[in-house]
């Protein structure tokens, strides 16, 4: 995860304590994050879509189309996260190949997510 020494000196970063909120369901985005330790839950309707770790990006799809956030990012250990601005995410993805393809992969990560969790409410 080379892409990572983007956010080795970040100026911009946050601590989350284990099973603290990171945002909500219907909160406005303004910016997203990398996870650079710990782990995350990512939840709709408080149903889990998976767990992010390091190198992960976590609120991407709703800062990329201007709304608010799909699901609520929780905490399960300790977590450290650089914040980014849509500005900042456009920069880097401008200026690593690395970063761009990354995220790219996260958004396949969150449609696959989407696909498992609507195949499970449908055959319940």
């Amino acid at each position: 995860m080379a892409y990572l020494d983007l956010f080795e000196d970040w100026p911009d970063t946050e601590t989350f304590e284990s099973q603290a909120i990171i945002y909500s369901e219907d909160d406005p985005a303004d910016s997203l994050f990398v996870i650079l330790d710990g782990e995350v839950d990512l939840s709709y309707h408080g149903d889990s879509l998976g767990v992010e770790r390091r190198g992960w990006l976590i609120g991407e799809m709703a800062v990329l189309d201007t709304a608010e956030r799909g699901a609520t990012a929780t905490a399960l250990t300790p977590v450290r996260a650089a914040r980014l601005s849509r500005t900042q995410f456009k920069e880097c993805i401008d200026r690593n190949s690395d970063f761009a393809f990354h995220a790219m992969a996260t958004l396949a990560n969150r449609l696959r997510a989407a696909d498992r969790f609507i195949r499970k409410k449908t055959e319940s």
